[in-house]
Formats: structure tokens, sequence, C-alpha cells
């Protein structure tokens, strides 16, 4: 369990003030996620390609390779996201801020596209259950 005092609490306009960094971010996340993707097919047949012949194990230890490096950037990319303070919520482009909503913590709710933080939604609800806001109702802490 995150202890509040271990996260940020945003107001909307702070939140909405990172979405320009936050945003390059989350391209990059998508980019090299949709790389990765492309590459796992690539994986499991050179996997199966070296298990019948070792003369195939060098295409295999190049993929390999090639997946670590797209998995290091990934990592870069999700603690540059920590260090601001918001949770990724996935390669689909969903980020949350913790907020404060009368008197408890609540998620506000951002996707990749929209021009500004719109959306909550309570700590253990998601996406599906997000709510409109009202900008005066959500405070920091």
């Amino acid at each position: 369990m995150t202890r509040k005092s271990d996260v940020r609490f945003f107001t909307v306009e702070e939140a909405n003030r990172t979405l320009p960094l936050v945003s390059r971010i989350l391209a990059d996340i998508i980019q090299e996620n949709d790389h990765l993707q492309e590459l796992l097919p690539s994986l499991k047949e050179a996997r199966m390609r070296a298990r019948r012949s070792p003369a195939a194990a060098e295409e295999l230890t190049v993929v390999r390779a090639d997946v670590a490096e797209i998995s290091a950037r990934l990592e870069v990319y999700l603690k540059e996201l920590g260090q601001i303070g918001c949770v990724f919520k996935g390669p689909q482009g969903l980020i949350d801020f913790y907020s404060m909503r009368d008197g408890r913590p609540i998620f506000l709710c951002w996707r990749y596209g929209e021009e500004e933080v719109r959306y909550w939604h309570e700590l253990d609800g998601g996406f599906a259950g997000r709510l409109e806001l009202e900008s005066e109702a959500v405070t920091s802490s």
C-alpha cells in the first residue's frame, strides 16, 4: 500500500501543467511498446530456430539484445513518469494523478490525446468508472 507521504498530490491545474511533458514521454512509451510488440514474434521464431540449429543462436542473441534495449528505454520513461509524480496505467496511454476530493485521496484520470485532465475516479476504480470533474472540488494536500 502506498503511503500518503510517498506520493505527490496534484490539483487539476498542476496536473494539466505536466501534460506537455507527460504527453511526450507517453508518445515515446507507445512507440517503444509498439516496436517491442513487433519484435516478439521474431523472438519466438528465433528461439524455435535456435533449438533446432545451433547456427541460429546468433539470430536469437541479436533479437534478445534488441528486446533488452527497448525494455531499458521503457524503464527510463517509466522512471521519468514516476519522478513527475503520476501513475502509468498502461501503454494505451492512461495516466493517473493522485489528488484529494472531499478529504479523501482519488485519482485524476487522463488519457493520451486528451487536451486536459477532465476526469477522476476512486483509487480502486479505473478508466471505466471515471467521472467528469468539477474543478473546484479537487484540491492538493
